[in-house]
């Protein structure tokens, strides 16, 4: 008999960006508010803004049109230009918990292939952390309305030069 391998607890994607490492970093960074798509907000009201304090231990945070924040995760690894780490604290029932045992990470590795050419290396990780209901969390974040299209709004800021 063979054995049922276990079920998958990422997800992951390759992207190629034209742009200097540097602004790939800087976009995921410094811009997210201006291309995550709108009705991906966790607040009850929509964002204005996304900010994630540039250091480790910073927060991950969405602001709405009020100045209320709506905590996202925190920053786990800052190393850049090459890498950062948050961590994801919606629950599968799109809840926050802070628990860090109960997070999963946002993983973002950039690898400079020439000087206007990057290439970044994406992985939602251990989403099995969330307990009860993740592989259907994991579902939905790897869905084309997931991540896909997420990344695909960063790619898009990448062309449009933001």
């Amino acid at each position: 008999m063979k054995p049922e391998s276990a079920p998958e607890t990422a997800v992951r994607r390759t992207l190629q960006v034209n742009v200097p490492i540097e602004k790939a970093l800087r976009v995921v960074t410094e811009r997210m508010g201006a291309w995550w798509p709108a009705p991906h907000h966790v607040g009850q009201l929509p964002f204005e803004d996304i900010l994630i304090d540039p250091q480790k231990g910073g927060r991950w945070d969405e602001i709405n049109a009020e100045g209320a924040e709506c905590i996202w995760g925190t920053v786990l690894i800052w190393e850049p230009p090459k890498k950062v780490v948050l961590s994801w604290h919606q629950q599968a029932d799109w809840m926050f918990n802070a628990g860090m045992a109960h997070a999963s990470e946002v993983a973002l590795e950039f690898v400079a292939e020439g000087p206007e050419k990057t290439r970044v290396e994406f992985e939602h990780r251990h989403l099995q952390r969330h307990g009860a209901g993740w592989e259907k969390m994991r579902e939905q974040v790897g869905a084309d309305g997931g991540w896909p299209a997420i990344l695909e709004q960063y790619l898009q800021a990448m062309k449009q030069g933001n």
